[in-house]
Protein backbone atom coordinates (compact mmCIF):
# COMPACT_ATOMS: atom_id res chain seq x y z
CA UNK A 1 0.00 0.00 0.00
CA UNK A 2 2.84 2.41 0.81
CA UNK A 3 4.47 1.66 -2.55
CA UNK A 4 1.21 2.40 -4.40
CA UNK A 5 0.81 5.72 -2.61
CA UNK A 6 4.42 6.97 -2.53
CA UNK A 7 6.17 5.74 -5.68
CA UNK A 8 3.83 3.71 -7.93
CA UNK A 9 6.01 4.45 -10.98
CA UNK A 10 9.20 2.98 -9.52
CA UNK A 11 8.88 -0.38 -11.22
CA UNK A 12 12.57 -1.05 -10.68
CA UNK A 13 11.96 -1.51 -6.95
CA UNK A 14 9.82 -4.57 -7.64
CA UNK A 15 12.43 -6.51 -9.63
CA UNK A 16 14.17 -8.21 -6.70
CA UNK A 17 10.92 -8.82 -4.82
CA UNK A 18 8.78 -9.99 -7.73
CA UNK A 19 9.12 -13.75 -7.20
CA UNK A 20 8.85 -13.38 -3.46
CA UNK A 21 5.58 -11.45 -3.82
CA UNK A 22 4.20 -14.06 -6.20
CA UNK A 23 4.97 -16.89 -3.79
CA UNK A 24 3.61 -15.04 -0.74
CA UNK A 25 0.29 -14.07 -2.34
CA UNK A 26 -1.61 -16.99 -0.83
CA UNK A 27 -0.43 -16.20 2.70
CA UNK A 28 -1.11 -12.45 2.62
CA UNK A 29 -4.31 -11.10 4.14
CA UNK A 30 -7.15 -10.40 1.70
CA UNK A 31 -6.89 -6.66 1.22
CA UNK A 32 -3.14 -6.97 0.86
CA UNK A 33 -3.74 -9.45 -1.93
CA UNK A 34 -5.85 -6.90 -3.79
CA UNK A 35 -3.09 -4.27 -3.64
CA UNK A 36 -0.32 -6.69 -4.59
CA UNK A 37 -2.26 -8.11 -7.55
CA UNK A 38 -2.97 -4.61 -8.86
CA UNK A 39 0.71 -3.70 -8.51
CA UNK A 40 1.90 -6.89 -10.21
CA UNK A 41 -0.58 -6.38 -13.06
CA UNK A 42 0.99 -3.05 -13.94
CA UNK A 43 4.45 -4.54 -13.48
CA UNK A 44 3.77 -7.46 -15.82
CA UNK A 45 2.53 -5.16 -18.59
CA UNK A 46 5.93 -3.47 -18.64
CA UNK A 47 8.21 -6.52 -18.29
CA UNK A 48 6.64 -9.24 -20.46
CA UNK A 49 5.63 -9.45 -24.09
CA UNK A 50 2.05 -9.80 -25.21
CA UNK A 51 0.64 -13.35 -25.00
CA UNK A 52 -2.14 -12.50 -27.48
CA UNK A 53 -0.06 -12.63 -30.66
CA UNK A 54 -0.04 -16.39 -31.00
CA UNK A 55 -0.71 -19.64 -29.20
CA UNK A 56 0.94 -19.45 -25.79
CA UNK A 57 3.32 -22.24 -24.87
CA UNK A 58 5.08 -22.94 -21.62
CA UNK A 59 8.84 -22.88 -21.41
CA UNK A 60 8.89 -26.68 -20.95
CA UNK A 61 7.00 -27.42 -24.16
CA UNK A 62 9.07 -29.51 -26.55
CA UNK A 63 8.93 -29.57 -30.33
CA UNK A 64 8.85 -32.72 -32.37
CA UNK A 65 12.28 -34.01 -33.15
CA UNK A 66 11.54 -35.06 -36.72
CA UNK A 67 9.87 -31.84 -37.88
CA UNK A 68 11.16 -30.46 -41.12
CA UNK A 69 13.01 -27.16 -41.20
CA UNK A 70 10.18 -25.37 -42.99
CA UNK A 71 7.58 -26.47 -40.45
CA UNK A 72 9.91 -25.55 -37.63
CA UNK A 73 10.40 -22.04 -39.02
CA UNK A 74 6.64 -21.59 -39.31
CA UNK A 75 6.01 -22.67 -35.75
CA UNK A 76 8.73 -20.40 -34.44
CA UNK A 77 7.06 -17.39 -36.03
CA UNK A 78 3.55 -18.33 -34.83
CA UNK A 79 4.12 -19.72 -31.36
CA UNK A 80 4.79 -17.70 -28.27
CA UNK A 81 6.84 -19.00 -25.34
CA UNK A 82 5.74 -17.46 -22.08
CA UNK A 83 8.30 -16.11 -19.66
CA UNK A 84 8.62 -18.31 -16.52
CA UNK A 85 8.01 -15.30 -14.27
CA UNK A 86 4.88 -14.47 -16.25
CA UNK A 87 3.64 -18.02 -15.78
CA UNK A 88 4.55 -17.87 -12.09
CA UNK A 89 2.22 -14.92 -11.58
CA UNK A 90 -0.69 -16.60 -13.37
CA UNK A 91 -0.16 -19.90 -11.56
CA UNK A 92 0.02 -18.38 -8.07
CA UNK A 93 -3.03 -16.15 -8.51
CA UNK A 94 -5.32 -18.85 -9.88
CA UNK A 95 -6.10 -20.40 -6.43
CA UNK A 96 -7.32 -17.00 -5.23
CA UNK A 97 -10.38 -17.34 -7.46
CA UNK A 98 -11.83 -19.45 -4.65
CA UNK A 99 -11.42 -16.65 -2.13
CA UNK A 100 -14.32 -15.53 0.05
CA UNK A 101 -13.47 -11.90 -0.60
CA UNK A 102 -15.17 -10.48 -3.69
CA UNK A 103 -12.46 -7.89 -4.24
CA UNK A 104 -9.79 -10.61 -4.43
CA UNK A 105 -11.77 -12.56 -7.04
CA UNK A 106 -12.31 -9.41 -9.10
CA UNK A 107 -8.61 -8.57 -8.89
CA UNK A 108 -7.62 -12.00 -10.17
CA UNK A 109 -10.23 -11.74 -12.93
CA UNK A 110 -8.88 -8.42 -14.17
CA UNK A 111 -5.31 -9.79 -13.96
CA UNK A 112 -6.21 -12.73 -16.19
CA UNK A 113 -8.12 -10.44 -18.55
CA UNK A 114 -5.15 -8.12 -19.02
CA UNK A 115 -2.26 -10.63 -18.79
CA UNK A 116 -3.31 -14.19 -19.61
CA UNK A 117 -3.48 -15.77 -23.07
CA UNK A 118 -6.92 -15.71 -24.64
CA UNK A 119 -7.60 -19.41 -24.21
CA UNK A 120 -6.87 -19.19 -20.46
CA UNK A 121 -9.11 -16.24 -19.60
CA UNK A 122 -12.17 -18.50 -19.37
CA UNK A 123 -10.79 -19.78 -16.04
CA UNK A 124 -12.37 -16.78 -14.30
CA UNK A 125 -15.86 -17.29 -15.76
CA UNK A 126 -17.31 -19.54 -13.07
CA UNK A 127 -15.94 -17.38 -10.28
CA UNK A 128 -17.50 -14.23 -11.72
CA UNK A 129 -20.86 -15.93 -12.21
CA UNK A 130 -20.68 -17.12 -8.61
CA UNK A 131 -20.31 -13.52 -7.44
CA UNK A 132 -23.69 -12.64 -8.95
CA UNK A 133 -25.36 -14.25 -5.95
CA UNK A 134 -24.20 -11.37 -3.77
CA UNK A 135 -26.54 -8.42 -4.28
CA UNK A 136 -24.04 -5.95 -2.81
CA UNK A 137 -21.51 -6.38 -5.62
CA UNK A 138 -23.82 -7.54 -8.39
CA UNK A 139 -23.77 -4.21 -10.23
CA UNK A 140 -19.95 -3.97 -10.38
CA UNK A 141 -19.57 -7.60 -11.44
CA UNK A 142 -22.16 -7.21 -14.19
CA UNK A 143 -20.39 -4.10 -15.48
CA UNK A 144 -17.15 -6.02 -15.85
CA UNK A 145 -18.89 -9.00 -17.43
CA UNK A 146 -20.62 -6.65 -19.90
CA UNK A 147 -17.27 -5.28 -21.00
CA UNK A 148 -15.71 -8.74 -21.25
CA UNK A 149 -18.64 -10.22 -23.19
CA UNK A 150 -18.22 -7.65 -25.99
CA UNK A 151 -14.83 -9.02 -27.03
CA UNK A 152 -15.13 -12.68 -26.00
CA UNK A 153 -18.67 -14.00 -26.25
CA UNK A 154 -17.67 -17.61 -25.80
CA UNK A 155 -16.64 -17.06 -22.18
CA UNK A 156 -20.14 -16.53 -20.79
CA UNK A 157 -22.33 -18.22 -23.39
CA UNK A 158 -22.64 -21.49 -21.38
CA UNK A 159 -23.97 -19.42 -18.45
CA UNK A 160 -26.53 -17.44 -20.43
CA UNK A 161 -29.39 -18.40 -18.11
CA UNK A 162 -27.59 -16.71 -15.22
CA UNK A 163 -28.24 -13.36 -16.92
CA UNK A 164 -31.98 -13.74 -17.38
CA UNK A 165 -33.82 -10.82 -15.82
CA UNK A 166 -35.84 -11.42 -12.67
CA UNK A 167 -38.88 -9.44 -11.66
CA UNK A 168 -37.23 -8.48 -8.36
CA UNK A 169 -34.14 -6.98 -9.99
CA UNK A 170 -33.79 -3.18 -9.91
CA UNK A 171 -33.74 -1.27 -13.19
CA UNK A 172 -29.97 -0.79 -13.40
CA UNK A 173 -29.41 -4.53 -12.88
CA UNK A 174 -32.01 -5.37 -15.53
CA UNK A 175 -30.34 -3.06 -18.01
CA UNK A 176 -26.93 -4.64 -17.44
CA UNK A 177 -28.28 -8.18 -17.84
CA UNK A 178 -30.04 -7.10 -21.00
CA UNK A 179 -26.78 -5.69 -22.31
CA UNK A 180 -24.96 -8.96 -21.63
CA UNK A 181 -27.66 -11.04 -23.32
CA UNK A 182 -27.41 -8.80 -26.38
CA UNK A 183 -23.64 -9.25 -26.48
CA UNK A 184 -24.00 -13.03 -26.25
CA UNK A 185 -26.51 -13.26 -29.11
CA UNK A 186 -25.48 -15.27 -32.15
CA UNK A 187 -27.11 -17.35 -34.87
CA UNK A 188 -27.48 -20.36 -32.58
CA UNK A 189 -29.19 -18.73 -29.59
CA UNK A 190 -30.91 -15.69 -31.11
CA UNK A 191 -34.32 -17.37 -31.16
CA UNK A 192 -34.10 -18.07 -27.42
CA UNK A 193 -32.98 -14.53 -26.67
CA UNK A 194 -35.73 -12.94 -28.77
CA UNK A 195 -38.38 -14.99 -26.95
CA UNK A 196 -36.93 -13.70 -23.69
CA UNK A 197 -37.02 -10.13 -25.04
CA UNK A 198 -40.70 -10.46 -25.92
CA UNK A 199 -41.41 -10.95 -22.24
CA UNK A 200 -39.28 -7.98 -21.25
CA UNK A 201 -41.10 -5.63 -23.64
CA UNK A 202 -44.30 -6.18 -21.65
CA UNK A 203 -42.65 -5.06 -18.42
CA UNK A 204 -44.24 -2.26 -16.40
CA UNK A 205 -40.83 -0.65 -16.07
CA UNK A 206 -40.86 1.81 -18.99
CA UNK A 207 -37.13 2.42 -18.98
CA UNK A 208 -36.43 -1.31 -19.09
CA UNK A 209 -38.97 -1.86 -21.87
CA UNK A 210 -37.35 0.91 -23.92
CA UNK A 211 -33.91 -0.62 -23.36
CA UNK A 212 -35.26 -3.99 -24.54
CA UNK A 213 -36.43 -2.47 -27.82
CA UNK A 214 -32.98 -0.97 -28.34
CA UNK A 215 -31.49 -4.40 -27.66
CA UNK A 216 -33.75 -5.94 -30.32
CA UNK A 217 -32.50 -3.34 -32.77
CA UNK A 218 -28.89 -4.19 -31.97
CA UNK A 219 -29.57 -7.90 -32.48
CA UNK A 220 -31.13 -7.15 -35.85
CA UNK A 221 -28.11 -5.08 -36.87
CA UNK A 222 -25.51 -7.62 -35.72
CA UNK A 223 -27.28 -10.73 -37.05
CA UNK A 224 -28.57 -10.22 -40.56
CA UNK A 225 -30.55 -13.50 -40.53
CA UNK A 226 -33.06 -12.10 -38.03
CA UNK A 227 -33.20 -8.50 -39.27
CA UNK A 228 -36.57 -8.91 -40.97
CA UNK A 229 -38.02 -10.80 -38.01
CA UNK A 230 -36.92 -8.09 -35.57
CA UNK A 231 -38.21 -5.33 -37.80
CA UNK A 232 -41.65 -6.93 -38.19
CA UNK A 233 -41.81 -7.48 -34.44
CA UNK A 234 -41.02 -3.82 -33.79
CA UNK A 235 -43.75 -2.74 -36.21
CA UNK A 236 -46.24 -4.79 -34.22
CA UNK A 237 -45.21 -2.89 -31.10
CA UNK A 238 -46.36 0.39 -32.63
CA UNK A 239 -49.85 -0.29 -31.35
CA UNK A 240 -48.69 -0.41 -27.70
CA UNK A 241 -48.30 2.42 -25.21
CA UNK A 242 -46.36 5.56 -25.99
CA UNK A 243 -42.99 4.70 -24.46
CA UNK A 244 -42.67 1.45 -26.36
CA UNK A 245 -43.91 3.08 -29.56
CA UNK A 246 -41.38 5.89 -29.28
CA UNK A 247 -38.43 3.56 -28.89
CA UNK A 248 -39.76 1.27 -31.59
CA UNK A 249 -39.94 4.13 -34.05
CA UNK A 250 -36.41 5.27 -33.23
CA UNK A 251 -35.02 1.76 -33.66
CA UNK A 252 -37.02 1.15 -36.84
CA UNK A 253 -35.64 4.40 -38.23
CA UNK A 254 -32.09 3.13 -37.67
CA UNK A 255 -32.87 -0.29 -39.14
CA UNK A 256 -34.50 1.16 -42.24
CA UNK A 257 -31.33 3.08 -42.99
CA UNK A 258 -29.54 -0.22 -43.52
CA UNK A 259 -32.13 -1.55 -46.04
CA UNK A 260 -34.30 1.38 -47.16
CA UNK A 261 -35.32 -0.01 -50.54
CA UNK A 262 -37.07 -3.07 -49.13
CA UNK A 263 -39.29 -1.51 -46.50
CA UNK A 264 -41.49 1.13 -48.14
CA UNK A 265 -44.55 -0.60 -46.69
CA UNK A 266 -43.23 -0.10 -43.17
CA UNK A 267 -42.85 3.63 -43.82
CA UNK A 268 -46.47 3.79 -45.03
CA UNK A 269 -47.63 1.92 -41.95
CA UNK A 270 -45.80 4.35 -39.68
CA UNK A 271 -47.35 7.31 -41.50
CA UNK A 272 -50.82 5.92 -40.78
CA UNK A 273 -50.03 5.67 -37.06
CA UNK A 274 -48.54 9.16 -36.94
CA UNK A 275 -51.65 10.81 -35.52
CA UNK A 276 -51.79 8.37 -32.59
CA UNK A 277 -48.14 8.86 -31.60
CA UNK A 278 -47.59 11.67 -29.11
CA UNK A 279 -43.96 11.24 -28.03
CA UNK A 280 -41.91 14.08 -29.65
CA UNK A 281 -38.89 11.92 -30.46
CA UNK A 282 -41.05 9.32 -32.20
CA UNK A 283 -42.90 11.96 -34.22
CA UNK A 284 -39.61 13.57 -35.22
CA UNK A 285 -38.22 10.17 -36.30
CA UNK A 286 -41.21 9.47 -38.54
CA UNK A 287 -40.91 12.91 -40.16
CA UNK A 288 -37.22 12.29 -40.78
CA UNK A 289 -38.05 8.99 -42.50
CA UNK A 290 -40.68 10.71 -44.66
CA UNK A 291 -38.21 13.34 -45.76
CA UNK A 292 -35.31 10.93 -46.29
CA UNK A 293 -37.37 8.52 -48.44
CA UNK A 294 -39.92 10.96 -49.82
CA UNK A 295 -39.37 9.70 -53.36
CA UNK A 296 -40.49 6.19 -52.31
CA UNK A 297 -43.79 7.50 -50.85
CA UNK A 298 -44.66 10.37 -53.22
CA UNK A 299 -48.35 10.37 -52.33
CA UNK A 300 -48.12 10.07 -48.55
CA UNK A 301 -45.36 12.57 -47.78
CA UNK A 302 -47.20 15.71 -49.06
CA UNK A 303 -50.28 14.77 -47.06
CA UNK A 304 -48.18 14.39 -43.89
CA UNK A 305 -46.68 17.85 -44.54
CA UNK A 306 -50.17 19.33 -44.89
CA UNK A 307 -51.16 17.98 -41.46
CA UNK A 308 -47.96 19.29 -39.92
CA UNK A 309 -48.57 22.79 -41.31
CA UNK A 310 -51.81 22.96 -39.33
CA UNK A 311 -50.24 21.94 -36.01
CA UNK A 312 -46.84 23.61 -36.48
CA UNK A 313 -47.22 26.16 -33.68
CA UNK A 314 -48.25 23.56 -31.09
CA UNK A 315 -45.46 21.05 -31.80
CA UNK A 316 -42.26 20.61 -29.82
CA UNK A 317 -39.05 22.22 -31.04
CA UNK A 318 -37.50 18.94 -32.19
CA UNK A 319 -40.62 18.22 -34.25
CA UNK A 320 -40.62 21.72 -35.78
CA UNK A 321 -37.06 21.27 -37.03
CA UNK A 322 -37.99 18.02 -38.77
CA UNK A 323 -41.10 19.63 -40.29
CA UNK A 324 -38.90 22.27 -41.94
CA UNK A 325 -36.50 19.60 -43.20
CA UNK A 326 -39.43 17.65 -44.70
CA UNK A 327 -40.77 20.79 -46.35
CA UNK A 328 -37.37 21.65 -47.86
CA UNK A 329 -36.87 18.14 -49.29
CA UNK A 330 -40.38 18.01 -50.75
CA UNK A 331 -39.83 21.46 -52.27
CA UNK A 332 -36.86 20.05 -54.20
CA UNK A 333 -38.52 16.77 -55.27
CA UNK A 334 -42.22 17.72 -55.61
CA UNK A 335 -42.43 21.49 -55.80
CA UNK A 336 -45.83 21.57 -57.59
CA UNK A 337 -47.72 20.15 -54.61
CA UNK A 338 -45.63 21.52 -51.75
CA UNK A 339 -44.37 24.96 -52.86
CA UNK A 340 -47.08 26.95 -51.07
CA UNK A 341 -46.96 24.70 -47.98
CA UNK A 342 -43.22 25.19 -47.73
CA UNK A 343 -43.50 28.98 -47.92
CA UNK A 344 -46.22 28.95 -45.27
CA UNK A 345 -44.12 26.82 -42.87
CA UNK A 346 -41.06 29.02 -43.42
CA UNK A 347 -43.09 32.12 -42.58
CA UNK A 348 -44.25 30.49 -39.34
CA UNK A 349 -40.71 29.55 -38.43
CA UNK A 350 -39.45 33.06 -39.12
CA UNK A 351 -41.33 34.39 -36.09
CA UNK A 352 -40.92 31.42 -33.75
CA UNK A 353 -39.75 32.02 -30.18
CA UNK A 354 -36.84 29.57 -30.43
CA UNK A 355 -33.79 31.13 -32.06
CA UNK A 356 -32.64 27.73 -33.41
CA UNK A 357 -35.84 27.44 -35.42
CA UNK A 358 -35.49 31.02 -36.68
CA UNK A 359 -31.90 30.36 -37.79
CA UNK A 360 -32.91 27.12 -39.51
CA UNK A 361 -35.69 28.98 -41.33
CA UNK A 362 -33.32 31.63 -42.71
CA UNK A 363 -30.82 28.99 -43.82
CA UNK A 364 -33.41 26.85 -45.63
CA UNK A 365 -34.97 29.87 -47.33
CA UNK A 366 -31.60 30.94 -48.74
CA UNK A 367 -30.82 27.39 -49.72
CA UNK A 368 -33.94 26.35 -51.64
CA UNK A 369 -35.86 29.48 -52.58
CA UNK A 370 -34.28 31.24 -55.58
CA UNK A 371 -33.76 34.95 -55.18
CA UNK A 372 -33.17 37.79 -57.63
CA UNK A 373 -29.53 38.12 -56.60
CA UNK A 374 -28.96 34.45 -57.26
CA UNK A 375 -27.57 32.73 -54.19
CA UNK A 376 -24.58 30.46 -54.74
CA UNK A 377 -26.09 27.83 -52.45
CA UNK A 378 -29.01 27.12 -54.78
CA UNK A 379 -26.74 25.06 -57.01
CA UNK A 380 -25.84 22.70 -54.16
CA UNK A 381 -29.25 22.41 -52.49
CA UNK A 382 -29.84 18.85 -53.64
CA UNK A 383 -26.34 17.73 -52.64
CA UNK A 384 -26.80 19.19 -49.18
CA UNK A 385 -30.35 18.09 -48.36
CA UNK A 386 -30.69 14.87 -50.36
CA UNK A 387 -27.22 13.43 -49.81
CA UNK A 388 -27.00 9.75 -48.94
CA UNK A 389 -26.27 9.24 -45.28
CA UNK A 390 -24.40 6.31 -43.75
CA UNK A 391 -26.36 3.88 -41.64
CA UNK A 392 -25.89 4.32 -37.90
CA UNK A 393 -23.80 1.80 -36.02
CA UNK A 394 -25.55 0.41 -32.96
CA UNK A 395 -22.79 -0.19 -30.41
CA UNK A 396 -22.81 -1.18 -26.80
CA UNK A 397 -22.68 1.59 -24.23
CA UNK A 398 -20.41 -0.53 -22.01
CA UNK A 399 -17.44 -0.68 -24.35
CA UNK A 400 -14.80 0.73 -21.99
CA UNK A 401 -11.58 -0.79 -23.22
CA UNK A 402 -9.49 2.23 -22.32
CA UNK A 403 -9.94 1.61 -18.58
CA UNK A 404 -8.66 -1.26 -16.47
CA UNK A 405 -11.31 -3.72 -15.32
CA UNK A 406 -12.42 -3.49 -11.72
CA UNK A 407 -11.38 0.16 -11.27
CA UNK A 408 -13.52 3.14 -10.36
CA UNK A 409 -12.74 4.73 -13.73
CA UNK A 410 -14.16 1.68 -15.50
CA UNK A 411 -17.32 1.80 -13.42
CA UNK A 412 -17.89 5.53 -14.01
CA UNK A 413 -16.50 5.54 -17.58
CA UNK A 414 -14.52 8.63 -16.58
CA UNK A 415 -10.88 8.87 -15.61
CA UNK A 416 -10.97 9.17 -11.82
CA UNK A 417 -8.38 10.85 -9.64
CA UNK A 418 -5.39 8.61 -9.00
CA UNK A 419 -6.13 6.24 -11.87
CA UNK A 420 -2.99 4.65 -13.30
CA UNK A 421 -3.25 3.51 -16.88
CA UNK A 422 -1.93 0.16 -18.00
CA UNK A 423 1.02 0.50 -20.32
CA UNK A 424 1.16 -1.26 -23.66
CA UNK A 425 3.01 -4.53 -24.02
CA UNK A 426 6.70 -4.08 -24.88
CA UNK A 427 7.69 -5.26 -28.33
CA UNK A 428 10.93 -6.75 -26.98
CA UNK A 429 11.06 -8.36 -23.55
CA UNK A 430 13.32 -6.52 -21.07
CA UNK A 431 16.22 -8.24 -19.35
CA UNK A 432 14.95 -11.06 -17.15
CA UNK A 433 18.09 -11.19 -15.01
CA UNK A 434 16.97 -8.14 -13.02
CA UNK A 435 14.64 -10.44 -11.07
CA UNK A 436 17.42 -12.85 -10.06
CA UNK A 437 18.33 -12.64 -6.37
CA UNK A 438 21.74 -13.82 -5.06
CA UNK A 439 21.52 -16.08 -1.99
CA UNK A 440 24.08 -14.95 0.59
CA UNK A 441 25.08 -17.79 2.98
CA UNK A 442 26.60 -17.32 6.47
CA UNK A 443 30.41 -17.51 6.70
CA UNK A 444 30.49 -20.47 9.15
CA UNK A 445 28.13 -22.58 7.12
CA UNK A 446 30.05 -22.10 3.90
CA UNK A 447 33.18 -23.66 5.42
CA UNK A 448 31.36 -26.79 6.45
CA UNK A 449 29.82 -27.38 3.02
CA UNK A 450 32.00 -29.18 0.50
CA UNK A 451 31.95 -27.44 -2.83
CA UNK A 452 34.06 -30.02 -4.72
CA UNK A 453 34.36 -33.69 -3.82
CA UNK A 454 38.07 -34.61 -4.16
CA UNK A 455 38.03 -38.01 -2.45
CA UNK A 456 36.29 -41.08 -3.72
CA UNK A 457 33.18 -42.50 -2.11
CA UNK A 458 35.14 -45.35 -0.43
CA UNK A 459 37.54 -42.95 1.25
CA UNK A 460 34.59 -40.86 2.45
CA UNK A 461 33.02 -43.97 4.00
CA UNK A 462 36.29 -44.83 5.77
CA UNK A 463 36.53 -41.34 7.17
CA UNK A 464 32.95 -41.53 8.42
CA UNK A 465 33.63 -44.91 10.13
CA UNK A 466 36.86 -43.69 11.75
CA UNK A 467 35.09 -40.59 12.96
CA UNK A 468 32.39 -42.71 14.61
CA UNK A 469 35.01 -44.93 16.31
CA UNK A 470 36.86 -41.88 17.62
CA UNK A 471 33.68 -40.54 19.08
CA UNK A 472 32.94 -43.83 20.86
CA UNK A 473 36.47 -44.05 22.24
CA UNK A 474 36.31 -40.48 23.46
CA UNK A 475 33.07 -41.36 25.27
CA UNK A 476 34.89 -44.04 27.37
CA UNK A 477 38.06 -41.99 27.87
CA UNK A 478 36.90 -40.64 31.18
CA UNK A 479 36.51 -44.14 32.66
CA UNK A 480 40.01 -45.27 31.62
CA UNK A 481 41.57 -42.13 33.06
CA UNK A 482 39.74 -42.77 36.32
CA UNK A 483 41.18 -46.33 36.48
CA UNK A 484 44.72 -45.06 35.96
CA UNK A 485 44.31 -42.54 38.73
CA UNK A 486 42.98 -45.30 41.00
CA UNK A 487 46.07 -47.47 40.39
CA UNK A 488 48.44 -44.64 41.16
CA UNK A 489 46.63 -43.81 44.36
CA UNK A 490 46.83 -47.46 45.47
CA UNK A 491 50.61 -47.66 44.90
CA UNK A 492 51.25 -44.47 46.81
CA UNK A 493 49.04 -45.31 49.77
CA UNK A 494 50.27 -48.91 50.17
CA UNK A 495 46.88 -50.45 50.84
CA UNK A 496 46.28 -53.98 52.04
CA UNK A 497 45.33 -56.69 49.59
CA UNK A 498 41.70 -56.77 50.76
CA UNK A 499 41.29 -53.06 50.40
CA UNK A 500 42.90 -53.10 46.95
CA UNK A 501 40.48 -55.83 45.85
CA UNK A 502 37.54 -53.76 47.07
CA UNK A 503 38.76 -50.69 45.29
CA UNK A 504 39.42 -52.59 42.07
CA UNK A 505 35.91 -54.05 42.12
CA UNK A 506 34.53 -50.59 42.72
CA UNK A 507 36.51 -49.17 39.83
CA UNK A 508 35.35 -51.96 37.52
CA UNK A 509 31.75 -51.30 38.50
CA UNK A 510 32.23 -47.58 38.06
CA UNK A 511 33.86 -48.07 34.66
CA UNK A 512 30.98 -50.24 33.48
CA UNK A 513 28.47 -47.71 34.77
CA UNK A 514 30.29 -44.88 33.10
CA UNK A 515 30.20 -46.67 29.77
CA UNK A 516 26.45 -47.18 30.01
CA UNK A 517 25.64 -43.68 31.22
CA UNK A 518 25.44 -40.72 28.88
CA UNK A 519 28.26 -38.23 28.53
CA UNK A 520 26.73 -35.46 30.64
CA UNK A 521 26.66 -37.85 33.69
CA UNK A 522 30.25 -39.09 33.32
CA UNK A 523 31.88 -35.94 34.60
CA UNK A 524 29.64 -36.05 37.67
CA UNK A 525 30.62 -39.67 38.39
CA UNK A 526 34.37 -39.00 38.16
CA UNK A 527 34.13 -36.06 40.56
CA UNK A 528 32.25 -38.25 43.09
CA UNK A 529 34.90 -41.02 42.87
CA UNK A 530 37.73 -38.60 43.42
CA UNK A 531 36.04 -37.28 46.53
CA UNK A 532 35.59 -40.82 47.93
CA UNK A 533 39.25 -41.70 47.36
CA UNK A 534 40.45 -38.56 49.06
CA UNK A 535 38.37 -39.50 52.09
CA UNK A 536 39.84 -43.03 52.12
CA UNK A 537 43.40 -41.68 51.93
CA UNK A 538 42.75 -39.43 54.91
CA UNK A 539 41.51 -42.43 56.91
CA UNK A 540 44.63 -44.40 56.09
CA UNK A 541 46.90 -41.55 57.16
CA UNK A 542 45.13 -41.33 60.48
Amino acid sequence: MAFEEVCPDRIDLIHKNYRKLCNLLVDVEEWGQVVIISMLTRYARTQFTSPWKGDALDENSEKAFYDSDSERNQTETKTYIMDPDHRLLLRNTKPLLQSRNTAVVMSVAQLYWHLAPKHEVSVVTKSLVRLLRSHEVQFIVLQNIATMSIQRKGMFEPFMKSFYVRSTDPTHIKTLKLEILTNLANEANISTILREFQTYVKSQDKAFAAATIQAIGRCATNISEVADTCLNGLVLLLSNRDTVVAESVVVIKKLLQTQPSQHSEIIKHMAKLFDNITVPMARASILWLMGEYCEKVPKIAPDVLRKMAKSFTSEEDIVKLQIMNLAAKLYLTNSKQTKLLTQYILNLGKYDQNYDIRDRTRFIRQLIVPSEKGSALNKYARRILLASKPAPVLESAFRRDRFQLGTLSHSLNIKATGYQELSDWPTVAPDTSVRNVEIIEPAGKSKQLKSDKFYSDEEEEKEERSGSEDSSSSGSGSSSSSEESDDESEEESGKSSSESENTSSETEQNSSDSESEPKHNKSKRTSQKKAKKEVSLLDLDD
